[in-house]
């Protein structure tokens, strides 16, 4: 069966989108296996899991926690905390000497002035482990403090299983899950849109520039290329960062956007004998969810039905227009559109509440599978003068008796009028 998982449960806004698992697509073949061990597949703009597999293995993320290492300074730099481009010299902890030996640089030398974006293109990019120290001083002023930001950060977006102890992606006691880290990128992508074409599309980044340097220009500039080979080879891809370390295996988590959709992958655990090999594996492997998520897969946009005037005893205005989203989309399998259907509940009285009351539900279902449904809400209501208040309860005695009568729901009581 093919895993169609759909918002982890949670809402968005009023829309609840439902778990849902389909047999595979007539016509597309499902993806073969895998080299990663764990893998997932993700609709962003529905939150649906297209593929998974064993998305709930821990793995060390390496280099992919500098993902949550630019979230967390981007939160740093929208809260007033940092200025963006303000240039500064590095701290000595996060000169590229002072890292562990075979890390992967962005080449801070002392002497150098260096901004915060510089330092975040040069995760995003050069992947420099010398870039994550110094972001986490500049932030925090420690790595450990650093990393219990990380921390806060996925606990704030809901997610509890992803574990940071610093941000360079070094240590083999980081970890994340397939499952954890895309749903964490879905609310990257939310909170930074920019940081796309700010960071993670830039294919090459040479630093230091003469910008950088206080003093007589001896350092080099170093241009080094983009680790993500598939923002090259992929059509439409456009971010996020790959990782390596003997504990994990290879890692890859990328997105791409084709005609307003916008997939996400996250692999984990590619085992190979060479960093040649590694790479390819991990990108054919993405290359092949994406593929498969963008032929096998469409949206569909739904407007909401229209609703009827709800009867509200008790309010200053007898009849009230509910509210509901205005559209919501399902991914389905292609070419499935004509066999959705729409269902609609709704109450025709209530009494007068001074909160919102849920008074009715839209849902989709494609077969018997319910994808989607959201409530439909009457807002909290002025109350009714005294005269009107007591004609309404006489009113709303007789609505109950004949619905107790009829055998039909009596009107919806919220709260006392």
């Amino acid at each position: 069966m093919l895993l169609v998982r759909s918002a982890y449960g949670q809402t968005t806004g009023e829309v609840v989108l439902r778990e849902t698992y389909w047999p595979a697509v007539e016509g597309v073949a499902l993806p073969p296996e895998l080299a990663a061990r764990s893998a997932i597949l993700i609709e962003a703009a529905t939150n649906t899991v297209l593929y998974a597999k064993s998305a709930d293995l821990v793995i060390p993320p390496a280099s992919l926690t500098k993902v949550v290492a630019i979230d967390v300074a981007l939160a740093a730099v929208a809260q007033g905390e940092l200025d963006l481009h303000r240039r500064s010299q590095p701290s000595e902890a996060g000169l590229a000497t002072s890292q562990p030996p075979r890390s992967s640089l962005m080449f801070l030398r002392s002497g150098q002035l260096v901004s915060l974006h510089e330092l975040l293109l040069g995760l995003s990019v050069s992947s420099g482990n010398d870039a994550a120290v110094e972001v986490a001083a500049r932030v925090s002023g420690s790595m450990q403090e650093f990393a219990r930001r990380m921390e806060r950060s996925a606990l704030e977006r809901g997610i509890v299983d992803m574990r940071f102890v610093e941000p360079s992606g070094i240590s083999d006691r980081n970890s994340i899950t397939a499952r954890a880290f895309g749903r964490y990128l879905l609310g990257h992508l939310a909170d930074y849109p920019t940081a796309i074409e700010r960071y993670y599309e830039v294919d090459r980044y040479l630093y230091p520039g003469s910008e950088n340097l206080s003093g007589t220009p001896e350092d080099v500039g170093i241009e080094q290329a983009n680790r993500n080979g598939l923002l090259r080879s992929y059509p439409g891809a456009d971010g996020f960062k790959t990782g390596y370390i003997p504990a994990s295996g290879y890692n890859i988590a990328v997105t791409a956007s084709r005609e307003g959709r916008r997939l996400i992958v996250v692999l984990l655990g590619v085992e190979a004998t060479t960093a040649r090999e590694g790479s390819s594996l991990r990108e054919r492997d993405a290359a092949t969810l994406l593929d498969y998520g963008f032929e096998a897969f469409e949206n569909v946009r739904f407007a909401h039905p229209e609703l009827e005037p709800i009867r509200v005893y008790g309010a200053a205005v007898r009849f009230v227009s509910p509210s509901a989203p205005g559209s919501f989309q399902v991914t389905i399998p292609r070419g499935q559109v004509s066999a959705l259907r729409g269902e609609m509940t709704q109450v025709d009285s209530m009494v007068r509440s001074d909160s919102a009351v849920e008074v009715g539900n839209v849902s989709v279902h494609l077969g018997d599978v319910e994808l989607v449904s959201s409530v439909i809400t009457v807002p909290p209501q002025e109350p009714a003068g005294f005269v009107r208040r007591i004609w309404d309860s006489i009113a709303l005695a007789f609505a109950r008796l004949r619905a107790r009568i009829n055998g039909v729901a009596p009107p919806l009581v919220s709260s006392p009028t």
